[in-house]
């Protein structure tokens, strides 16, 4: 890593892979059998959802275990930084009923480094027994010193000069070097430090393992460990298999995931489950069954906040933004590695939407006895947009200028430098999408004569007179392609044959669906290929079959789309060559349009019900195998997706929200949130609503009540968010009203490969790809908190707001 130079002031032509036509079918996993039915339309339909609400829906925790299934518990450590004196399992293992104890230095644990972390595990015939077991379990600590706050390391470091708990550090940047030396008399400079809480992860439903190992016959006449079979919550089945097999021993392909399709939590299931089991089972040979979730896990430190952002703007008199000044502090827990990409994508876009000549950035990752810091919903975007509005509003407030003036002023464009240096390329739609935020009209104020629209709801209605009303506009931007990012890539099958009902097609994929349409989106790639209406989409029995990268937030449909389209093309074009020889005509002449099968004339077109049968008879299978490759950086390479050298590309979306604040009950109230986003090609208008009300809803959460702990309800000094008690998510009563306006559809995936690389593109954005949650999570979060300070006429600067704290 790059030394920093000081300790923070503030604390102190399209490459793309052959398409293949040969291709071994893969063993597929049994869908539920709700999921198995085609729904009628292309989108999400309404099978999983009801499931979900009757309680049918196939969590984690629902799958049913064999004979001899034991039961796992863990312990965790109530301290945040201890060393493990003593452990003793002797009187655990002498309960009747308890198979395996495994403690310490067994599970690669030697000292304790952030509090909830697992220093035991039982296996027991009974959850009881297995709970009984880790009572039995004798643990002496000697408690340290924790190191729970970064300015806490940053001191240490300060005065033994070892900064070995700086785990990471990054500089950025433009022009002067965001240049603030004594500023002009026309000149005005606005300064404020942010902070970001650690939200909490309320569980909807008990995440899961299910660990089954696999024995043989040795060849002596004894058993074997063959494998083992992991049954688990899972979004990335690839990066947990990885994990599993580093933490027992055992090789990948000795190893079958098989993901469960929800976790029951919003951030993720938990590792130590997965670990635990699959030691277990391993250890006595017998099914494991472990549950829990991030509920069981005792938090970190609630009153430290997870990031610290400290910036600086310049601007003159006519609001041109002159020069910038960023420091930033990412706590990474007891392992920071993960908070590394966090870091990241915050230096590069912390600047917001905005073009500024003269930049400096600088960001650290310290390393604390915190839990680690786990996947920010939405990356880095909602913690950029946040501060950049917020600097853009008070710098508007000093020199001057209305908020809207200054952010039109200072767009970025199409050519534009980020701080790492990258230029924007395509087009940026900013001013299209603040158009149409601006063109709808804004709710009546004041609210009623319903109480239930005044801030507090039914429980804490105030009166009329002491409600104020704030609006806010945020623009945010998210980087498609980190310019860092390691090699990504999906793989999928498609298989076209035909059935009683005339053809279908088989989808084989890693990609999980947790219930949002990913596996729709899928079937509506292989009819776009194929015309061929029924679609079923299951996932390989051994995911080694049709392996996946780790994929980051955000491009996993990418890439699974892209890799279906490609086995679903290569698989047309094997039956296109079967057709064409019954037609007599070249198969370049013939292409699938619609569901029709048609020449480039036009002189033959039928129906693709009509052709298929006749190439499909005697149960005639056309299987091949896609995939795709995405790479944040280098030399084009074939087979993968590489952007021009020194470009970027970002996804853009302009928001606006109303707020109602009670300055005597100290509530706050979203009432309407309006949003215009630049949603690529949208293949699934339904799914694409369904992403952007997820991705405002997590705003509401996090924003007003993502440590409803802290709320002191008696009193409410520290003020609330509506009625809401402790960990609660928002209820209909809440939740603003989403004016969600049409979509930009800016996709360049269809343009000419020349086009394209005048624009700057090394090959097309396959599919139109933009995460939509992840825009509307920024800037739904950002336009909320740029309301807040509206209404009440102040400048708060944690988050989740504590406008009264």
């Amino acid at each position: 890593m790059d030394k920093p130079s000081a300790l923070p002031g503030f604390l102190i032509g399209e490459q793309l892979p052959s398409e293949s036509a040969e291709a071994t079918p893969v063993d597929l996993v049994p869908a539920p059998t709700y999921a198995a039915v085609d729904p009628p339309a292309d989108g999400i339909g309404k099978l999983v959802p009801t499931a979900k609400a009757a309680g049918r829906y196939p969590y984690a925790a629902d799958r049913p275990g064999g004979p001899g299934m034991l039961y796992a518990a863990l312990a965790r450590s109530p301290y945040p930084h201890a060393a493990l004196l003593r452990l003793d399992v002797k009187r655990a293992l002498e309960i009747p009923g308890v198979h395996a104890v495994l403690a310490g230095p067994e599970l690669g644990v030697t000292a304790v480094e952030y509090r909830g972390q697992c220093v035991a595990v039982a296996a027991a015939e009974h959850p009881s027994l297995a709970r009984a077991a880790l009572d039995a379990v004798e643990i002496q600590y000697a408690p340290g010193e924790p190191l729970l706050d970064a300015r806490h390391v940053f001191a240490a470091a300060r005065r033994s000069g070892n900064d070995a708990r700086i785990a990471a550090y990054r500089r950025y940047t433009l022009g002067g070097g965001g240049d603030l030396a004594e500023p002009g008399s026309d000149e005005s400079t606005v300064m404020y430090g942010y902070e970001f809480g650690r939200g909490a992860d309320p569980a909807a439903a008990p995440g899961a393992v299910l660990a089954v190992p696999v024995t043989g016959p040795d060849g002596n006449g004894g058993t074997q460990l063959r494998g083992l079979d992991l049954h688990t919550a899972s979004s990335d089945p690839a990066r947990d298999l990885r994990a599993v097999s580093e933490a027992i021993g055992l090789p990948p392909s000795a190893i079958r995931l098989v993901p469960a399709p929800f976790t029951g939590t919003r951030a993720g299931d938990d590792p130590d489950l997965r670990v635990a089991a699959a030691l277990l089972a391993v250890r006595t040979w017998r099914p494991v069954r472990a549950e829990g979730g991030p509920a069981d896990r005792l938090a970190g430190d609630a009153a430290t906040p997870a990031v610290r952002v400290h910036a600086t703007h310049r601007v003159d008199a006519e609001g041109t933004l002159l020069a910038v000044r960023v420091e930033l502090v990412v706590d990474g827990g007891a392992d920071p590695a993960g908070a590394e990409p966090l870091l990241d994508e915050l230096c590069r876009s912390v600047v917001g939407p905005y073009r500024c000549q003269d930049v400096e950035i600088q960001g650290w990752v310290v390393r604390t006895h915190n839990p680690p810091v786990g996947p920010w919903p939405g990356g880095a975007a909602m913690i950029a947009a946040v501060v950049a509005e917020a600097q853009i509003d008070a710098a508007a407030a000093a020199c001057g200028r209305g908020p809207l003036d200054l952010r039109v002023k200072n767009l970025i464009r199409s050519g534009d430098q980020l701080p790492d240096g990258r230029r924007l390329a395509g087009a940026v739609p900013l001013p299209e999408l603040l158009t149409a935020v601006l063109d709808t009209p804004m709710p009546p104020f004041p609210p009623g004569p319903d109480i239930r629209t005044f801030p507090g709801t039914v429980g804490r209605t105030g009166e009329l007179t002491r409600v104020r009303r704030g609006a806010g506009i945020a623009l945010a931007m998210v980087d498609l392609v980190p310019p860092d990012l390691a090699e990504e890539f999906a793989t999928a099958q498609v298989a076209l044959t035909s059935d009683v009902n005339g053809p279908i097609v088989h989808v084989a994929t890693s990609m999980v669906d947790t219930g949002n349409g990913q596996h729709a989106l899928l079937r509506r790639v292989a009819r776009e290929a194929l015309g061929v209406r029924r679609v079923i989409v299951r996932r390989p029995a051994n995911p080694a079959d049709l392996p996946a990268t780790a994929i980051g937030p955000g491009r996993g449909a990418w890439l699974h789309c892209m890799a279906v389209q490609r086995a679903a093309r290569a698989a047309r074009a094997q039956a296109l060559a079967k057709i064409a020889a019954q037609f007599a005509v070249s198969p370049q002449l013939l292409e699938i349009r619609d569901g029709m099968v048609v020449t480039y004339d036009g002189t033959l077109s039928k129906p693709v019900e009509e052709v298929y049968p006749q190439v499909l008879r005697g149960a005639a299978v056309y299987v091949a195998n896609g995939e795709f490759r995405v790479h944040g950086g280098g030399e084009p390479s074939p087979g993968v997706f590489v952007p021009e050298p020194g470009t970027a590309h970002v996804a853009v979306a302009a928001y606006r929200a109303v707020v109602d604040a009670d300055t005597e009950l100290h509530t706050l109230r979203p009432v309407r949130v309006t949003a215009a986003q630049d949603a690529g090609r949208v293949l699934l208008p339904e799914r694409a609503e369904a992403a952007v009300g997820s991705g405002v809803l997590t705003a509401v959460d996090f924003v007003f009540n993502a440590q409803a702990e802290e709320i002191d309800l008696a009193g409410a000094q520290l003020g609330g968010f509506g009625a809401l008690g402790p960990g609660q998510f928002p209820t209909m009563l809440e939740q603003p009203e989403l004016e969600l306006l049409p979509f930009l559809e800016s996709s360049i995936g269809e343009l000419d490969s020349t086009m394209l690389r005048r624009r700057g593109f090394a090959a097309p954005l396959p599919l139109g790809y933009v995460p939509l949650r992840r825009a509307a999570y920024a800037a739904c979060a950002a336009a909320l908190a740029c309301a807040t300070r509206d209404a009440l006429e102040s400048h708060p600067t944690r988050m989740p707001l504590r406008p009264w704290g």
